[in-house]
């Protein structure tokens, strides 16, 4: 395999119908972990790697987002740690005035609310 060097000229190895034998290191239990969850999608681990490859192809890039923040598991996250981890986010000119707006009209219930606007 050819590797790519960020020419134009050896960019279309991503659409040669060829194969090439990859070879490399990685964790044995995330690739029984991965086994798992792609066995239930019905694919193998190189059908998931040539999918990842074939997406670097067509996005010309890597097909996620890459950081350097921490990952906070959302899921059993506290109001705190949501706030932390969002807290450095500046809003869009659209949100802010959002969030300042005052309502104009208050509900007691989910159902008045649901009236109000079923009419």
């Amino acid at each position: 395999m050819v590797p790519f060097d960020g020419n134009a000229q050896t960019a279309h190895i991503c659409d040669m119908a060829k194969t090439a034998i990859l070879r490399t290191r990685v964790d044995s239990e995330k690739v029984t972990a991965a086994e798992r969850v792609l066995s239930k999608l019905g694919i193998s681990v190189g059908d998931a790697i040539n999918l990842f490859l074939s997406q670097i192809c067509i996005q010309k890039g890597i097909p996620f987002a890459l950081t350097t923040r921490p990952h906070l598991d959302l899921t059993n996250a506290t109001v705190e740690e949501i706030e932390e981890r969002y807290s450095e986010r500046s809003p869009t000119p659209v949100t802010a005035a959002a969030l300042n707006e005052r309502p104009t009209r208050r509900y007691k219930s989910a159902s008045q609310a649901l009236r109000s606007i079923n009419g």
